[in-house]
């Protein structure tokens, strides 16, 4: 999965009992040889209690861990009736599979909220209770050996984007199906045992609507009409676990290609088609195929690849088997800038890497979902870098997914690669930046550490030796520590089970104007204290003429809290000195005074842009640790941000400012000091470099999206209503839908001019699913109390049972930070609702939720009051837990930078 998508080998090691359900599992031998790193070998179980399974929406690892020695040979024939006009389904699943010798403890099957009409074993009814989330057969109704159980069922669509969603198009009626499954909605779609390490095979059969689209695992190898309906009949599949098990379905447009013998598909809503450049998709998913065909020397193994661009999809994109479904946002209802286009590549390639890591190996329980998310992320900027044809790869890397890992490796929340994952639950809760960009980081270490090409061979032989099995951890590092003839142990406690992000500093000396000593020093944080070993790049820089030119890069490896580098003395004595040059390591770099010096005076004369890039990090790291005040860096960006071109430090410059803007706005409005001008001096600006960029370029796209983003004084807001009637354009800069809306937005977030017209006029215009959304966005966000009232129930209560895609929506415009007045009625309304939230089953809202209208403000009694929400919360789940924690930190930050404005 991609996303902003995050879930490891000791997990299984653990057992976590329900204190109500204490139970004795004793092993007393094999029964068959298999594979270590497949299901553990078939064994007789003797139980002195049975194992009673806890009534919950997760699925906890213990559980999974006993049901994987009871069942195994598992495949799936399933009939599922689908129609355009029910707001459920029905269908028929039958579970073939082998029961352990002696089996005592019943068989759960997890079916999530539906309803069950029968259910026969072997061919007989058989007596069965279902339990809300889960089926329970009674163990004396099973037989050892092989059974079917045949399964009648129906369940209602889906809203929240898991499970089988559905989706009405609001411009045509059309009705669009997709599923999405990680970690834990395929039960969602069908009764079966769905975790990760009882792999299947699955026949399909589907009933729908004639003129539909149906698109699964397989192709299809019939397809009968009767009447309104057609019959799909899709083969047994290839072996692989249900969470990448799909069916779409709709009246998809599609479009065909191939890459040598692999037929291509891609689908998306026929409202949108006009809007699809096939090239943006087809181009990068053949670039893919040939780099990692080549790369991982195991040939693509699942015959047909489609791609299907999914409506309400929470995620980036999800790496179903063969059918890989994207989120609507990377179609553009207008010109896409070259990042879009980078960024759609990245996704593309992103989900194709899964085929062979994640699909065809796969993790056995959900402590693994790192390292199928880090991998992917890794591979898929490789793939973007060495084989299409975007520039600059990793600065964008650097500047996204690595900030993203270091901004949580620093947070809170923050927590070891490689940790235990009790629940699927708890697995949903770790999809974030430590799963994937620190994980990918780590590995983007790892060439450098091991050698490239040993690297890839470890990772070739690892998918040679494990193709349709589950692994652990410890199966993919003995791998790469055989093709390097490397210990790995260490490397692997220190990086994966250890958490943390270490800071490296140079001290050095220099005589004559040569280098006489020079050390790297290591410091780690006091909850997190190991140091770690890895490789980086000693960087040197010195002034010559106009520039501030690298003269030399020196490859070293340290470790430990001190490390002297012979490599560099003799060197002429830098100006500048960064440790990390090129960006080998994973690791917080603190500057010197002399290269911090040197860095204030000449950041400009820098002549190596991911250098640059580095150093606008630093300094923005500096005033997220209140090192740096938030005015005297908006004042160094606003001098030094007109004269710097390139597009990906241009970026990291803007993206900087607006959170140091963040604090000044603040400050202004706690009355500790007025930074109005200075904010108007950025809106200036911002229009300017607007005005002076070159007609429909990229620099050009990206300072008008900032220069409306940053808006919201008289003057600028009259600007953007202008844009908006047309009485303002720039040369090259097309003003599609998408952006008149997020003008909407602005003249109704700030009720500038006649906002409530300009909203009625743009919805009438645009009645697509986009155009509906943003329209209640719009309305939510004006500054009223009726309105905050009105919506605030909407997203409390659901009266018309609105999609959760709609309600973020509504939870994005409710509060924003100068409405903090209108917020105050309702701080009791929303901690009260939280621990309501908690007690049931849906986890994306929880998170949503508290997320998003979490009371918080920069002041030492809402520091006070998160913390003790804290202790409160201890006990909620993460989805809860986190965000209150979160929120907690962020304030803390808050308070300590607006110290520094005294």
């Amino acid at each position: 999965m991609n996303t902003e998508k995050s879930i490891l080998a000791k997990a299984l090691n653990i057992a976590i009992f329900s204190s109500a359900i204490a139970a004795t599992v004793t092993l007393t031998g094999c029964s068959e040889e298999q594979s270590l790193s497949e299901n553990k070998a078939v064994q007789t179980v003797e139980q002195s209690t049975k194992l009673v399974r806890q009534a919950s929406e997760s699925l906890n690892a213990s559980y999974a861990e006993m049901r994987a020695k009871q069942v195994n040979n598992v495949s799936y024939n399933l009939t599922v009736n689908i129609d355009n006009k029910s707001e459920s389904f029905s269908g028929v699943s039958t579970l073939n599979f082998e029961l352990q010798k002696n089996n005592i403890q019943d068989l759960t099957i997890d079916f999530d909220e539906g309803s069950v009409s029968s259910l026969l074993v072997n061919g007989k009814p058989a007596e069965f209770s279902y339990e809300k989330w889960f089926i329970t057969v009674p163990a004396s109704e099973l037989s050892s050996g092989k059974n079917v159980i045949e399964v009648a069922y129906d369940r209602p669509y889906a809203t929240d984007g898991s499970g089988l969603h559905r989706f009405v198009d609001p411009e045509n009626g059309e009705v669009y199906l997709y599923t999405d499954f990680e970690p834990y909605d395929a039960n969602r779609l069908f009764p079966h045992f769905d975790q990760p390490d009882l792999k299947a095979t699955y026949a399909l059969n589907v009933n729908a609507p004639s003129h539909w689209q149906i698109i699964s695992a397989t192709r299809e190898t019939s397809v009968k009409e009767d009447g309104e309906t057609k019959h799909w009949v899709f083969p047994a599949s290839a072996k692989f676990s249900s969470y990448v098990f799909s069916l779409h379905a709709g009246n998809y447009a599609v479009w065909e290609d191939s890459f040598e013998d692999i037929p291509l598909r891609l689908f998306a809503r026929q409202s949108l088609a006009e809007y699809v450049n096939t090239d943006e998709w087809f181009t990068p998913t053949k670039q893919s195929f040939a780099f990692f065909n080549k790369y991982f020397d195991v040939r693509y193994p699942f015959v047909k690849y489609d791609q299907i661009v999914a409506p309400d999809f929470n995620a980036g994109a999800m790496e179903n088997v063969a059918a890989v479904t994207f989120n609507e946002g990377y179609i553009a209802r207008g010109e896409k800038s070259t990042q879009a286009k980078m960024s759609l590549a990245n996704v593309i390639a992103h989900e194709m890497a899964h085929m062979w890591f994640g699909d065809l190996v796969t993790m056995r329980w959900w402590n693994g979902l790192w390292l199928n998310e880090s991998f992917a992320t890794y591979m898929a900027n490789l793939a973007v870098a060495q084989a299409s044809d975007f520039e600059n790869t990793w600065d964008v890397f650097y500047s996204g997914t690595k900030q993203w890992a270091y901004r949580s490796d620093d947070s809170v929340n923050t927590h070891a690669i490689e940790l235990p994952v009790a629940s699927t639950g708890e697995a949903l809760s770790n999809f974030d930046g430590i799963t994937y960009g620190k994980g990918a980081s780590v590995l983007k270490q790892l060439p450098y550490y091991l050698g490239e090409e040993n690297f890839r061979v470890g990772v070739s032989n690892y998918l040679k030796k494990f193709s349709y099995k589950n692994t652990d951890l410890d199966d993919f590092i003995g791998e790469l520590g055989k093709a390097a003839n490397k210990d790995m142990q260490q490397w692997t406690q220190d990086w994966l089970y250890n958490a943390g992000l270490n800071t490296i500093k140079v001290n050095y000396q220099c005589n004559e104007n040569k280098i006489s000593q020079f050390a790297i020093t290591q410091s780690a944080p006091a909850d997190y204290p190991t140091l770690r070993e890895q490789r980086v790049q000693i960087g040197l820089y010195n002034i010559n003429a106009d520039a501030l030119s690298l003269t030399s890069a020196t490859p070293i490896m340290y470790k430990g809290a001190n490390t002297e580098i012979k490599a560099v003395i003799g060197k002429t004595c830098p100006d500048l000195v960064y440790p990390n040059e090129a960006d080998w390591g994973y690791v917080k770099v603190d500057l010197d005074d002399k290269s911090l010096n040197a860095v204030q005076k000449h950041i400009n004369a820098i002549d190596n842009t991911t250098m640059r890039l580095m150093l606008w990090q630093s300094l923005s790291d500096s005033v997220n640790d209140a090192n740096l005040s938030a005015e005297e860096f908006v004042n160094f960006a606003i001098a030094n941000i007109a004269q710097e071109q390139d597009f990906n430090v241009v970026r990291k410059i803007a993206s900087s400012l607006t959170s140091a803007l963040g604090y000044l706005t603040t400050a202004t409005r706690l009355e500790q000091k007025d930074y109005s001008p200075l904010y108007r001096e950025v809106e200036t600006l911002y229009l300017s470099l607007l005005q002076n960029a070159e007609a429909g370029s990229d620099l050009q796209k990206f300072w008008y999206s900032r220069y409306v983003s940053v808006s919201k004084t008289s003057k600028h807001l009259a600007t953007l209503e202008n844009i908006l009637l047309g009485k303002v354009s720039f040369d090259g800069l097309m003003i599609d839908q998408d952006k008149r809306w997020t003008l909407i937005a602005k003249m109704n977030r700030y009720q500038y001019g006649d906002y409530q017209a300009l909203l009625i006029t743009e919805q009438a215009k645009d009645n697509s699913d986009t155009g509906v959304k943003n329209a209640i966005y719009a309305e939510v966000l004006r500054p009223e109390a009726e309105n905050k009232a009105k919506w605030f129930t909407v997203v409390v209560d659901n009266p018309e049972k609105l999609k959760l895609s709609t309600l973020r929506y509504i939870m994005w415009g409710l509060f924003p930070s100068e409405q903090e007045a209108l917020a105050l009625p309702y701080k009791a309304k929303i901690l009260a609702h939280i621990p309501k939230l908690n007690e049931g089953s849906d986890l994306s809202l929880l998170e949503s939720f508290t997320s998003n209208l979490l009371p918080a403000k920069c002041t030492v009694e809402s520091e006070q009051e998160l913390a003790e929400l804290i202790t409160a919360y201890s006990k909620m789940k993460p989805q809860a837990l986190k965000s209150v924690k979160a929120a907690h930190q962020e304030v803390g930050r808050c308070i300590k930078a607006l110290k520094l404005l005294q």
